[in-house]
């Protein structure tokens, strides 16, 4: 290949020796004027060295005639040709959300509430159909990326065929089933760009036709024959893919299979070189493909290597220009709004136009800006009833079409996850859904911890109007707990807790992220004691109904380790007792079994919600504000909330850092936690929290009113990580006031996994 850019070299002297001449059929015949074309091979994070390359050309003085690319070289090319110079391209690379760009991603506040615990927060999902579960064909499907092109491409909108752009262009995809190139030179601008940089196993193929389209980097990622073919006379060529290895350089498993999945794209370029004039090749070995957030310095070695032969691109410019001016491009004009006269749907099997149309919420013969537009699409995907939602804009005559591309999720899905903590031990954690079983517009799911301390939840949920915002919901869920008890600071006994509970009610939501209903339950709960020196029973069943009202609120930014947001729950319940049972009382008991178990209808008031109020990029404040009040001073053995530890454990749980888990049984919980959280990078973080409160701790055998108030308070250190197996968070705490009741002595709770 050196051998071969001395040769080239030696060619671009001739060349431009011969333009400097000013050779009389130029000077005659101005139209012979040669074309000049830019080669832009991929290389994914490293391509952005193309647009370094931009920056040295336009300084020059060559605006090129072509423009030809494969993967990253199709994106930054088919943005050069509609008119972005080099310098919004290269602000554009830097400032850009790659981890957000390159996922499937949206804001958990554009997921509907029904949705959120479940989006994005499991190890797998998968899909199952025809009776068995099927892979991924990718792990992204492009949904940011796509909509990140459609929107910058806009401009050329009404350009079908890429000859008319103000710099013709085209572009180069892998047919999957032929191995063959597939060059784009028509159609839709960021779909072509899209399928060219479908990286196999990372992004989903391309379904065109009856073809399935991947990245072009793996047959031919250098496309200057696409450009002779388009009538180049001179190739101005830039190489940010692989090269051919030397033995030294193959000494690990991932060298040997990248070098094998590129060899022969690596062979097809070599043979593409001698086409070339002026080769520019980045020096790029200490970048990976993965480097998105080192844009500025890979776009820095793409302009050395361009200004390393500016003299040869001057000379070059200068000898063309003395054919005359190259004609000005016409500049595409930006678009603000668009009016949709048509809205076609395309790939929907299950939901009809109809409804996504109505979930889209945009009408025909609408008017939206492009924002408007994109927040649509997000509203459509929040739904999580599609693996992506995209849009295609055509004109045809005077009309505008959008076209909607979705694809949609498997009727049936698996989720799986794993979870270990210092309260549930190890444990698997599986979600299994289902669509329009039974009833159209409805959704059954199955979801289950396997843990020491288990959880299994059954739950059909039916829509009851179009715009699928009010629901009923019926489910049964059965969850094991243990409750200590401690006196003066040790435990002294400890209660084994099943609860079976049936749960049935009707909600509302308003817009996303707000959630509230009114509902009916039948509670049974079963204590057996497992750790008592003189237990005052063996067993103790309560069943118990209820009507409650609730409000929720969750507007984070994300399930794991969220930003900003709040999540918030209201709840208020009025129970009733229906029978309790008691096996085995102590002869020794103080009361008789009706003054210690029996109780009067009671209500109870739960809430807690927890707020981030970023302070700027990575550092946010943290407020938890939690109230609780069982109004039963009759009984106070039947209910209560459990406080410890930093994450909710039960439903019962009001988190307090300084205590272990469920260290502390209260009737009444008043108070809050202010905390300060500091990210290192995208996936790491630290936070400082205090917490305080006021408790009562019932008297559970003496059908008294519950103790005067306790204080207590507490303080807690937690790092948190983003992981493969989900989030990770270790806290060190330590109770600061206590009255004597609990140890000052430092704990620590350690959570790896998701939760739903």
């Amino acid at each position: 290949m050196r051998f071969l850019l001395i040769k080239q070299a030696f060619m671009l002297l001739l060349i431009a020796g011969a333009l400097s001449l000013a050779h009389p059929l130029f000077s005659q015949a101005p139209q012979a004027r040669p074309k000049v074309a830019l080669v832009l091979s991929g290389g994914a994070a490293k391509g952005m060295a193309h647009v370094g390359v931009l920056k040295v050309l336009e300084e020059a003085g060559i605006r090129p005639d072509i423009i030809t690319g494969t993967s990253m070289g199709s994106i930054i090319g088919g943005l050069y040709a509609i008119g972005y110079r080099a310098d919004t391209l290269e602000q554009l690379l830097i400032k850009q959300d790659w981890d957000r760009a390159l996922s499937d991603r949206i804001p958990l506040r554009e997921v509907i509430f029904e949705e959120k615990d479940y989006f994005e927060n499991q190890l797998i999902e998968l899909p199952f159909e025809d009776g068995r579960v099927q892979a991924p064909s990718g792990l992204i499907y492009g949904q940011q990326i796509s909509a990140l092109l459609s929107r910058l491409a806009l401009p050329a909108y009404k350009i079908t065929d890429f000859r008319e752009l103000p710099i013709p262009f085209r572009c180069v995809g892998a047919n999957l089933l032929t191995g063959d190139p597939f060059v784009f030179d028509q159609g839709y601008l960021p779909g072509a760009m899209r399928a060219s940089m479908a990286i196999p196993t990372v992004f989903t193929p391309v379904h065109l036709q009856q073809m399935l389209i991947i990245d072009g980097g793996l047959v031919r990622n250098f496309p200057v024959q696409e450009a002779k073919e388009w009538g180049a006379d001179i190739i101005i060529g830039v190489y940010t893919g692989r090269l051919r290895a030397e033995l030294g350089d193959l000494k690990s498993f991932s060298d040997i299979m990248l070098q094998s999945t590129f060899l022969m794209s690596i062979k097809d370029a070599e043979e593409q070189l001698p086409m070339v004039d002026i080769y520019i090749e980045p020096n790029l070995r200490d970048f990976g493909a993965q480097d998105f957030k080192q844009a500025d310095s890979i776009i820095y070695q793409g302009e050395l290597a361009a200004r390393a032969q500016f003299g040869k691109l001057k000379a070059l410019a200068d000898s063309i220009n003395t054919l005359g001016p190259q004609p000005q491009p016409r500049r595409l004009p930006p678009v603000d709004e668009l009016c949709f006269d048509y809205i076609e749907v395309e790939g929907n099997e299950r939901f009809s136009k109809a409804e996504i149309i109505g979930r889209f919420g945009i009408e025909e013969e609408g008017t939206a800006s492009i924002e408007e537009l994109e927040r649509a699409v997000n509203r459509l995907f929040g739904t999580n009833y599609f693996q992506k939602v995209s849009y295609r804009l055509r004109q045809e005559g005077s009309l505008t079409v959008l076209t909607l591309e979705i694809v949609e999720k498997a009727s049936t899905l698996l989720r799986g996850a794993i979870n270990f903590d210092n309260y549930l031990g190890a444990g698997f954690l599986f979600n299994v859904s289902t669509r329009n079983i039974v009833l159209p517009a409805s959704r059954l799911m199955f979801t289950g911890t396997i843990a020491e301390n288990y959880r299994f939840n059954l739950n059909y949920l039916k829509y009851a109007d179009e715009t699928q915002r009010s629901s009923a919901v019926a489910s049964i869920s059965l969850t094991r707990d243990k409750i200590p008890v401690f006196q003066d600071g040790l435990q002294n006994e400890e209660f084994r807790l099943f609860e079976l509970l049936l749960d049935l009610h009707l909600q509302r939501r308003l817009g996303r992220n707000t959630l509230f209903g009114l509902g009916v339950q039948r509670e049974q709960l079963f204590f057996r004691h497992t750790v008592s020196s003189a237990p005052l029973f063996k067993r103790l069943d309560y069943t118990n109904y209820n009507a409650y009202a609730f409000f929720e609120v969750n507007t984070l930014d994300r399930n794991i380790l969220p930003r900003k947001g709040t999540r918030l729950s209201f709840e208020f319940k009025g129970l009733n007792n229906a029978h309790y049972n008691v096996r085995q009382l102590s002869p020794n008991s103080p009361l008789p079994e009706d003054s210690l178990f029996a109780f009067n209808p009671y209500t109870k008031l739960s809430f807690q919600s927890k707020s981030y109020l970023p302070l700027h990029r990575r550092a946010s404040i943290i407020f938890r504000p939690f109230a609780g009040f069982v109004f039963n001073p009759s009984n106070t053995f039947s209910d209560f909330y459990l406080v410890g530890a930093p994450e909710a454990l039960t439903r019962r749980s009001i988190p307090f850092y300084g205590l272990n888990a469920n260290q502390l049984v209260a009737q009444v919980a008043v108070g809050g936690s202010i905390g300060y959280q500091h990210f290192f990078r995208d996936n790491m973080l630290f936070s400082i929290d205090a917490n305080a409160g006021f408790f009562a701790q019932p008297q559970r055998f003496s059908g008294n009113l519950p103790e005067p108030e306790q204080f207590l308070a507490g303080l807690g250190f937690t790092l948190g990580y983003s992981s493969f197996l989900g989030p990770a968070k270790f806290t060190l705490m330590y109770p600061i006031d206590t009255d004597g009741t609990v140890p000052d002595n430092l704990r620590f709770f350690l959570t790896i996994g998701h939760r739903f």
